[in-house]
């Protein structure tokens, strides 16, 4: 099964120097349909004015990657951690039973533009590492291809978010901000541009005890 998802679908949040596009529910745009895919609740598409971010926030039992397109990502953690993440590089996070953390456009002059994917996971101790895709997560990997040709997915769960660039994905032509969700079917790529790729197996990507109801815009 391959569905495909509209860039004009996603919910839309407006905050102070901050506007926000969901894939899946969250906070007031909850949606009893469109909670998850296995462990995947959330791949949210932020811009921040110079300046702006997000204030200290917590989180706990899920895995965070952020993956920056434009400008720089800050981030502070309770930690002592003090970064900032570039484009070419991913931020993986596992909050375990619980991290603190801050994030901001590093910039006073020029906007940011990052995507963030939260994956629920049982594991208790916190992880933090910036590193060049692949990235492997509790039940699966995030990936980013550049360039497909010919491309073919085969694992039982991919989900797809195009930050850039145009593709041809399974038959359908997609732009910035569409996305695929494919269960036990092959997926053929063709393309040029960022598209984000996080995939798993059948029998670790279950359907989490989760609800979107308890989730805000972070």
């Amino acid at each position: 099964m391959i569905d495909f998802r509209r860039s004009g679908d996603r919910f839309r949040t407006e905050s102070p120097g901050i506007t926000t596009w969901h894939c899946f529910s969250s906070g007031a745009h909850y949606d009893p349909a469109n909670l998850s895919f296995g462990p995947l609740v959330a791949c949210d598409e932020h811009l921040l004015d110079p300046g702006a971010g997000f204030s200290a926030h917590p989180h706990a039992r899920v895995e965070l990657v952020s993956w920056v397109l434009e400008g720089g990502l800050a981030h502070d953690d309770a930690a002592g951690r003090s970064t900032v993440i570039t484009p070419g590089r991913a931020q993986y996070q596992l909050a375990g039973t619980g991290i603190r953390h801050t994030e901001r456009n590093d910039s006073r002059a020029e906007p940011l533009r990052f995507v963030q994917m939260w994956l629920t996971t049982d594991e208790d101790v916190p992880e933090y590492d910036i590193c060049a895709p692949p990235v492997n997560l509790s039940a699966g990997t995030f990936d980013v291809l550049r360039r497909c040709r010919g491309t073919r997915l085969t694992a039982p769960l991919v989900h797809l978010y195009v930050a850039a660039g145009n593709f041809h994905v399974a038959g359908r032509d997609l732009r910035t901000g569409d996305s695929v969700r494919a269960s036990d079917a092959p997926v053929e790529i063709d393309g040029d541009g960022q598209l984000l790729v996080v995939s798993g197996a059948t029998d670790t990507w279950h359907s989490p005890g989760w609800s979107a109801k308890t989730r805000s815009a972070r």
